[in-house]
């Protein structure tokens, strides 16, 4: 993966984090942008928002210090090719099973006559050097079933697959398992060994691995396992927090 943020993270030997950002709001992603984190992650799957309210938060992002990435909401070229005209560092593609759909996946990032994303950047300053445009991307796939766990070495195997980003909760579902079982502080073991497939692939691939986390203590057992992309928390969910912490306070300071 090419942005720099990405880049100092891992060259100080910890795993990059990044926030969801699940709501409409420029001045939302603009702030969380600006506040230490290594990336930020666009959610179209998984909210209401979809590309082309991604394409133009991203707008707010051209002078951030953080990596903007979109999950898309589906292996389409035309989703993945419009958010990254707009200026996407990277995407994270839902649902991929095999290495069929990894490849097309990357296929919707790279130009012909390597791939088949549409040429027609339309955020100021990302030029038209097609070679630029194709290298400043990062392709992520995400790695949520057990066909895709069984498939895991082929998909990283896949040229131009960047990393991959595990779906607990959906491995975890598919598997039978309740979707929060997946972040408890002893997973079930099936779970962690499926994990742990995906991963060992990612390594020996030499690329990323990631995955959500559901804390900072977490995040912190998801690092030490070798993780080095990890989204913690989320806009509603950060605002919410804050606003009880200091509600609390306050409470308690009023006696």
């Amino acid at each position: 993966m090419s942005h720099s943020a990405l880049s100092k993270a891992w060259s100080a030997n910890r795993a990059a984090l990044g926030p969801w950002i699940t709501t409409d709001s420029e001045w939302s992603i603009e702030t969380l942008a600006f506040s230490g984190y290594d990336f930020v992650v666009i959610d179209c799957q998984h909210s209401l928002l979809d590309e082309v309210t991604a394409g133009r938060l991203l707008k707010g992002l051209a002078n951030a210090p953080a990596a903007g990435i979109v999950r898309v909401s589906r292996n389409e070229p035309a989703r993945i090719g419009r958010v990254l005209d707009a200026g996407a560092d990277g995407v994270i593609v839902p649902l991929v099973n095999n290495a069929d759909e990894a490849a097309e996946a990357v296929a919707a990032c790279h130009y012909s006559p390597k791939g088949v994303r549409s040429f027609g950047p339309f955020r100021a300053g990302l030029g038209f050097d097609v070679k630029a445009l194709t290298e400043r991307v990062s392709c992520l796939v995400m790695i949520e079933t057990s066909k895709g766990v069984e498939n895991a070495a082929k998909i990283c195997a896949v040229p131009g697959v960047a990393g991959v980003f595990i779906g607990p909760a959906d491995l975890a579902v598919d598997m039978g398992l309740a979707a929060g079982s997946a972040f408890s502080e002893n997973p079930p073991a099936q779970l962690t060994a499926a994990m742990d497939k995906v991963l060992k692939a990612t390594a020996a691939a030499g690329i990323v691995c990631g995955r959500p986390a559901a804390s900072v203590a977490d995040a912190s057992r998801a690092t030490a396992g070798g993780y080095r992309l990890l989204t913690v928390g989320a806009d509603r969910t950060l605002l919410r927090e804050r606003a009880v912490q200091i509600i609390k306070e306050m409470t308690k300071a009023a006696g």
